[in-house]
């Protein structure tokens, strides 16, 4: 512990480095762990031995912290935490009391020198991407003002496709007609959820149209609609919470996040499997959650699922994600991934609500 101590604070020498020694623990987090959380009152420090952490805030990853860097040091001035840190995998930490560690500060100042420099070093690296990410989203507004254009006027012609192949469907007759009609039809449906991905990638708050609604309702409706696009899988999707809720949101915007969320679950369930739309109450709002029991995710996809154009090797335009968390975001809301590998994945929704309560029931499709 003592070399590492030594090496992660340069320029101590061993009275430090055996002071540093008496006060820390060695702790373990499991991955996707949260080690400190935004906005609370933290009484530790704790220095990254192994492992990866992420420091996020508002549910966007602002760095990643390797072994070495200090966590928790906002406690140090008595102000509440800046941002969340999340284990990315099984990261192991040293632990220390902050009144063990503000005393040391008088005793020690080699040990402050060198912690001021470690933080001023991170900072200017979130700074840098913080330029960067602004940068991007200036040159992805143009290509999206540019794209919504052109793409608004495909869906007329798209619309007329997509209505031929309902009626040669219907009519009935030949099995490979009806096959190759259903298969246009649902080509169309792929291609409009992109152009509306691409559509609201692009628009403003402008088109916000914010309204009280039934959740229990709405999950039907989204279900039924989600329903239309089944594909060949056997796929169980489940309404399921414990008290009828009301929630203020926009009805069209949050479709589009949980038709998007519902159609990654459908992918990562292989053969077989079971989807469940539910919702519940928090102490600042509301909870609404979609979950799956499919392939599940790793933590370097899970910190990477809503850059713009990441597409995790699936088909489509990379942006039902980022449109997911823009539209989450309009509502001054963070969703949150809960993923096991091989075992499946929960999206959390969390809105700033003020739930009324109404009688419901549960409903499987």
């Amino acid at each position: 512990m003592k070399d590492f101590f030594k090496n992660a604070f340069r320029g101590i020498g061993e009275k430090e480095a055996d002071a540093l020694e008496k006060i820390f623990e060695e702790v373990t987090f499991q991955v996707n762990a949260p080690i400190v959380k935004e906005d609370e009152h933290g009484k530790e420090i704790y220095i990254l031995k192994s492992g990866r952490a992420l420091v996020k805030k508002r549910g966007e990853i602002l760095a990643e912290l390797k072994p070495g860097d200090i966590i928790g040091e906002m406690s140090l001035s008595e102000t509440s935490r800046s941002a969340s840190v999340i284990s990315a995998e099984e990261t192991i930490l040293y632990k220390s009391d902050i009144k063990d560690f503000h005393n040391l500060f008088s005793q020690y100042p080699k040990i402050a020198v060198s912690l001021f420099r470690i933080l001023s070093n991170r900072l200017r690296d979130i700074n840098n991407k913080i330029i960067e990410k602004a940068l991007q989203e200036e040159r992805l507004a143009t290509i999206g003002k540019l794209g919504a254009t052109i793409i608004h006027d495909l869906k007329s012609p798209l619309s007329a496709i997509r209505g031929y192949a309902n009626i040669l469907e219907d009519i009935g007759g030949d099995d490979r007609i009806k096959k190759y009609a259903k298969s246009i039809s649902n080509s169309a449906d792929f291609t409009f959820d992109m152009i509306e991905d691409i559509l609201e990638f692009g628009r403003d708050r402008s088109t916000w149209d914010s309204r009280p609604v039934d959740i229990y309702q709405y999950f039907k409706e989204v279900t039924e609609l989600s329903g239309e696009r089944a594909d060949s899988k056997e796929i169980e999707i489940k309404i399921s919470h414990c008290e009828g809720l009301y929630c203020e949101l926009d009805p069209f915007k949050m479709k589009r996040v949980l038709l998007n969320l519902i159609k990654n679950a459908r992918e990562a369930i292989k053969e077989k499997g079971r989807i469940e739309l539910g919702a519940a109450k928090t102490e600042t709002g509301i909870k609404l959650f979609v979950r799956d029991n499919g392939v599940g995710m790793y933590p370097e996809v899970v910190s990477r699922i809503f850059e713009p154009f990441f597409t995790h090797g699936k088909h489509g335009t990379g942006l039902g994600m980022t449109v997911v968390k823009k539209i989450i975001e309009e509502h001054q809301g963070e969703i949150q991934i809960e993923s096991i590998p091989d075992k499946g994945t929960t999206f959390n929704i969390l809105l700033k609500n003020k739930p009324e309560k109404k009688k419901c029931e549960e409903e499987t499709r």
